[in-house]
């Protein structure tokens, strides 16, 4: 069960802050319905149509099933609805191909089988067309609404035999976009087991040059 804490826009990456704005321009906050925003697009204006497709078919069904709308802030909101929070941790869930999460996620908003489908398609579309263009979103816990990120640190070592500590395996490494390098030492993760994915030009250029 998520918990009501209150999330600001400010405390989210670049790429979460995104999407929020997707999910808010595509879901009519700020004019019509579903439509194709009239700003920058994260990506091709061609890829992004689908997505803008997928969104106005799922707010069809919901006005068809579901009185209630939508809990979708403006795009101008400082903070985050409930909602909202859903749809990112959906969206980071998507983009790892966690699909049961995603409907498991949705399914408290979108009580009916035959809304939650299509939200659940057409907020899979984004996270990949997202993804696509290189916004990848970090995994997000459902405590505190959504709004930590799930960053641990390996478990402690159980003392075994004679006092010795039993070898534990090695952390797999966390694969860490070079962008949210600030972001993330700003909401204290640990960077222990971190492999940041630098841009191959910047990779270049490092190695290629001299002291």
């Amino acid at each position: 069960m998520m918990a009501n804490t209150t999330v600001f826009m400010n405390d989210l990456s670049c790429s979460e802050r995104l999407l929020v704005w997707c999910v808010r321009r595509l879901s009519g906050a700020d004019g019509g319905a579903g439509r194709m925003p009239g700003l920058a697009l994260p990506c091709f204006r061609s890829d992004f149509a689908a997505v803008a497709d997928a969104f106005h078919m799922a707010l069809g069904r919901l006005r068809a099933y579901q009185n209630a709308p939508m809990d979708v802030a403006i795009c101008s909101a400082t903070h985050l609805t409930g909602t909202e929070n859903r749809f990112l941790i959906a969206a980071a869930a998507a983009q790892e191909g966690r699909e049961a999460e995603v409907r498991r996620t949705l399914r408290p908003v979108f009580t009916h089988h035959h809304v939650l489908s299509p939200f659940a398609a057409a907020i899979t579309q984004l996270g990949a067309c997202m993804a696509g263009a290189g916004y990848w979103l970090p995994r997000r816990g459902h405590n505190g609404g959504g709004g930590g990120l799930r960053w641990t640190r390996p478990p402690a070592a159980a003392t075994g035999m004679h006092g010795v500590a039993p070898a534990l395996p090695a952390a797999a490494p966390q694969p860490v976009g070079a962008g949210c390098l600030a972001a993330l030492r700003w909401h204290g993760a640990d960077m222990d087991t971190a492999h940041v994915m630098w841009p191959g030009n910047a990779t270049v250029a490092r190695t290629t040059s001299g002291p």
